[in-house]
C-alpha cells in the first residue's frame, strides 16, 4: 500500500523510514508544497500521514488541498495540540479519518495505517459503485434528452466534441466534469412543449412568453441534474451556462465574473460561437461579433478559444472520412448521421452531425416498424473495418 508521510522534522521522516519501509511503499516529503508535487507526479495514495504545525501550509491546510488530488486516500493527522477547534477544523476541512498525538508508538502509527488502509479500499469500492451509479443517470437523462429533442442532444455532442481538445491543451483538472456539463447543458429542453421544441428545431421566430420560457432552460437543467450524486458542480455549471460575465442575463442574482463557475463559462463561450457557425459567420468574423458583445464573455475563455479554433470549431463530420450508404440494421452507436433523418410526418429523429445513440437508432427502429421512416442512411463511422 501506498502511503505519503509529510513533516518538516527531518529526524520524524527518517524514524519514519526505517521502521516502516519493510511495510508500507514510503514516500516522503518535507512540508506541505513538496507532498503537493509528490501526489500530483506519484498520486494516488492509499493513505496521507501529515504533521500539523508546518510552516508556510499546516497540515489542514495541505490535506484540503489533498483531497482535489487524491479524494479518495485516507487521511491521518499527526498533532501535539489536539483541541476540540483544531480537530473540527480537521474532520470538516481535511476530512481527516484518524488523530494521532506526537509523539506517536509505532505500533499504534502501524495500526493506524492498517485500519486507514481497509477504510481506502472500502471507499474505492463505493466510489467505483457510484461512479458506474452516476454514468448510468447521465446516460438515461442522455437518451431522454435525444428522444425529446434531438437537436440538443446534438448540440451538446458537438459542445463535449470541442471542449476534449481544448481542455487537453490546458491540461485542465476534472475534465469529464466539462464534458457532461456540455453533454447535459441542454437537458432542460425536456420540460418543454413539443410545439415550442419544433419552432426551436426549425429556427422560428418566438414570441416574447416563449422567449422567456426557453430563458429558465438552464435552471430546470440545473433541478434535473442536482440530484444525481456527484453532479453537484456540474448542476452549477448548467444553471449558469447563459449569464453574462458581466452579472446581467440570467439567472438574476449577485454571481458575475470569475464567481461564474468556469465550466458555465466555458459553455457560453462555445455555444454561441458554435450558433454563429450555424449562420454562416466564422473565424475573424466570429471572433470580431463576440467581442463587440460587451460584458457577455470571460475574455480570457474568449481569446483562448479563438486561439485554439482559429477558424471552427471541432465538427463530427470529417472530409477525410468516406461515407456509407447504410440499412437500419447495419447502424450502431457512434456512426454521425450525415443528412438529417425525419419522419413521414415531419418529426425530426436525429440531427445532421450528431452521434447515433443506443436509444436514438431504437427510436428509429420504432418508427420504422410503423412505416413512418426507411433507409438508407448516410453516416461516417469512427473506425474502418
Amino acid at each position: 500500500m501506498k502511503v505519503l508521510f509529510v513533516d518538516d522534522n527531518a529526524s520524524v521522516l527518517a524514524a519514519f523510514r526505517r521502521n516502516l519501509r519493510k511495510r508500507f511503499d514510503l514516500s516522503m516529503a518535507d512540508s506541505a508544497k513538496a507532498a503537493l508535487k509528490i501526489l500530483e507526479k506519484e498520486g494516488p495514495f492509499g493513505v496521507i500521514v501529515s504533521d500539523m504545525k508546518m510552516p508556510g501550509m499546516n497540515g489542514i491546510e495541505f490535506l484540503e488541498k489533498a483531497i482535489e488530488m487524491s479524494p479518495d486516500s485516507a487521511r491521518i493527522m499527526l498533532t501535539g495540540n489536539a483541541d476540540q477547534e483544531t480537530a473540527t477544523e480537521a474532520v470538516n476541512r481535511g476530512h481527516v479519518y484518524r488523530f494521532l498525538n506526537k509523539p506517536c508508538s509505532v505500533e499504534d502509527l502501524i495500526g493506524a495505517i492498517n485500519d486507514a488502509g481497509h477504510h481506502y479500499e472500502l471507499m474505492k469500492l463505493e466510489h467505483n459503485d457510484l461512479q458506474r451509479t452516476v454514468a448510468g443517470c447521465v446516460k438515461v437523462l442522455t437518451d431522454v434528452l435525444g428522444m425529446v429533442a434531438p437537436f440538443a442532444l446534438g448540440r451538446g455532442q458537438r459542445l463535449k466534441a470541442s471542449l476534449i481538445p481544448f481542455m487537453e491543451v490546458l491540461k485542465m483538472k476534472s475534465p469529464w466534469q466539462y464534458e457532461v456539463a456540455a453533454l447535459l447543458s441542454s437537458i432542460g429542453y425536456t420540460s418543454l412543449p413539443s410545439e415550442l421544441i419544433s419552432k426551436l428545431e426549425s429556427g422560428e421566430s418566438l414570441t416574447g412568453h416563449e422567449s422567456s420560457v426557453v430563458r429558465g432552460v438552464p435552471v430546470i437543467g440545473y433541478d434535473l441534474v442536482s440530484g444525481v450524486p456527484k453532479l453537484g458542480k456540474i448542476a452549477n455549471m448548467i444553471k449558469y451556462q447563459r449569464k453574462n460575465f458581466d452579472g446581467t442575463g440570467f439567472p438574476k442574482d449577485e454571481v458575475a465574473g470569475q464567481s461564474i463557475p468556469l465550466g458555465a463559462r466555458l459553455l457560453r463561450v462555445f455555444e454561441d460561437r458554435m450558433e454563429l457557425e450555424r449562420e454562416g459567420v466564422s473565424g475573424a468574423a466570429a471572433h470580431e461579433k463576440m467581442r463587440s458583445r460587451t460584458g457577455h464573455y470571460d475574455p480570457q475563455v474568449l481569446e483562448l478559444c479563438f486561439k485554439y479554433y482559429p477558424d471552427y470549431l471541432s465538427t463530427s463530420i470529417s472530409k477525410e472520412k468516406p461515407v456509407h450508404s447504410l440499412e437500419l440494421d447495419s447502424l450502431k452507436p457512434g456512426h454521425v448521421v450525415l443528412s438529417d433523418i425525419y419522419t413521414v410526418n415531419g418529426v425530426l429523429l436525429v440531427e445532421a452531425g450528431n452521434w447515433l445513440t443506443a436509444a436514438t437508432i431504437q427510436r428509429i427502429r420504432n418508427y420504422a416498424v410503423l412505416e413512418q421512416v426507411s433507409g438508407p442512411f448516410y453516416v461516417q463511422v469512427e473506425e474502418e473495418s
